[in-house]
């Protein structure tokens, strides 16, 4: 009897490993939204963005001290079975992120006092430097080790560990802020989670491979592949996240707050892009080993395809319903225009544009390149950031954003374009654009002025997009037939089992 895998073509895998990848992201890549109302109703904007500060700050130091090495787990364990050799590699980059931490780590502490005022305007938020600091060290170590249970293709583990960290934060969140106690002990709570969790992994680790020897044998070649990788992130973070410190400096941190709220709409969009990213690399890099250069055109036509099916509706319904959502998960403190929800959200369309089409510069072999793409596209967003902010507010980042992320998004796809003769399908998104305006004009008649409103009106707004999406005819039978085949029979089968 053939297995579940050897029964499914490779289309059917690809879409099954993203539902489940989907399902395992929904409570993380949330997490954000969920939390909103908690903090926003308990503390006001001015603690919301200093909770935002705290945020892209641990996530940029985190960046750094991991070396991106979880890169070179990934690239060299994954092959590896034998044990003295997995424990060697594995010492040598987890010795190597544990010294650099602590050199980095002191160096930071001792220039907390100059780094308060930098970071949240105030030096009397002076904890939150070390707090943010702490927490960037957890949230480093978490994410290096558990690249070791995805370079033994442990995703289901990964994602229950995942999942169960979020669900425990995100409890403890509603648990000090609903008692009104003080951002500190929520920074901290968060912590103690992820140290919690980081003990859990070290231990099935640990179990596997015994203990790391220290020592750095290879250490120049596992930093060779991941060090660029440190330059790629830290200029996605300035694209996406600096421009809280320009709002917070020349505005105020309440102001960051409001924007980091609005932001937090957009995000949800990422939600449709980052499975198909996930399970799309290895897919295609196998693929074009084997020259199935159309094969590979087709994998990341599609994948954009799809991505835009939910990406450009659910842009839609959430400049609709902008103000509704922020006056429910907020307060009326944290309302801004449908328009700015809108501009944060199609940046985030771009940015998933790029992200699935970034993969044509690797299989090409000139990710050199990438640093000078994303480091142009953070120049500009600078550039607007600076020029903006101060004299239209925080809509001037939203635009920064969108424009800087559409560069990214224009390059690799006219990458694509020349060299698989890629190409989006116009009448296609024409036809989802019709069906988003359309479902946005009937949504402006119902009343969405709470939570259970807002939800009818969402469902109310997915039926009318999938009709008008009906009556254009925008399926094409080779559509209907790969929706068919790979999406519903694998999941349907997977439901009866």
């Amino acid at each position: 009897m053939k297995s579940e895998n050897q029964s499914l073509t490779e289309p059917q895998k690809f879409a099954r490993d993203i539902v489940w990848v989907a399902l395992s992201q929904v409570i993380v890549g949330l997490i954000g939204i969920i939390t909103l109302p908690a903090i926003t109703k308990s503390y006001g904007s001015e603690i919301y963005g200093v909770w935002a500060q705290v945020i892209v700050t641990s996530q940029l130091i985190a960046s750094l001290l991991t070396l991106q090495l979880g890169t070179s787990v990934v690239r060299y364990l994954a092959a590896q079975d034998d044990k003295e050799n997995l424990r060697q590699a594995f010492g040598t980059m987890l010795w190597a992120i544990i010294f650099f931490t602590c050199l980095l780590l002191a160096a930071l502490l001792m220039i907390k006092r100059e780094l308060a005022p930098f970071l949240f305007t105030d030096p009397k938020y002076i904890i939150f430097v070390s707090l943010s600091l702490f927490w960037a060290t957890t949230t480093a170590f978490f994410t290096f080790l558990i690249s070791y249970l995805r370079a033994k293709n442990r995703i289901k583990e990964l994602s229950i560990l995942q999942l169960f960290c979020s669900i425990i934060k995100i409890a403890l969140i509603f648990l000090f802020a609903i008692s009104k106690s003080g951002l500190e002990l929520i920074v901290t709570s968060q912590i103690i989670t992820e140290l919690f969790f980081i003990g859990l992994v070290l231990m099935v680790i640990l179990k596997e491979i015994g203990i790391p020897p220290i020592g750095f044998k290879n250490l120049r070649k596992y930093l060779a592949l991941s060090t660029p990788h440190i330059l790629n992130v830290d200029f996605l973070w300035i694209i996406n996240s600096s421009d809280r410190y320009f709002i917070a400096h020349f505005l105020n941190l309440s102001q960051t707050g409001i924007y980091s709220a609005a932001s937090s709409l957009g995000n949800i969009i990422s939600l449709f892009y980052s499975p198909i990213a996930f399970v799309l690399f290895p897919i295609v890099s196998k693929l074009w080993e084997q020259k199935e250069t159309k094969m590979v055109k087709n994998y990341l036509e599609y994948s954009t395809k799809l991505f835009l099916t939910f990406a450009i509706p659910g842009t839609a319904g959430l400049y609709s319903l902008a103000q509704p959502l922020l006056k429910s998960l907020a307060t009326q403190e944290f309302i801004v225009s449908g328009e700015m929800v809108l501009l944060l959200t199609l940046g985030i369309v771009f940015l998933g544009i790029y992200n699935i089409n970034l993969y044509i510069i690797f299989l090409v072999q000139k990710t050199r390149w990438i640093p000078f793409i994303i480091g142009l596209s953070a120049i500009i967003s600078i550039v607007i950031n600076i020029t903006l902010i101060p004299h239209i507010g925080i809509m001037g980042a939203a635009i920064s954003k969108i424009i800087s992320f559409f560069v990214l998004a224009a390059i690799v796809t006219v990458w694509a374009q020349r060299t698989l003769g890629y190409k989006i399908d116009l009448h296609y998104l024409l036809k989802l654009i019709l069906a988003s305006l359309t479902m946005v004009f009937c949504l402006k008649f119902i009343k969405a002025d709470n939570i259970l409103e807002i939800v009818f009106s969402i469902i109310t707004g997915a039926i009318i997009f999938i009709l008008v999406l009906l009556l254009l005819k925008a399926f094409s039978k080779e559509d209907k037939k790969l929706i068919k085949e790979t999406f519903l029979n694998p999941i349907l089968g997977s439901i009866k089992k």
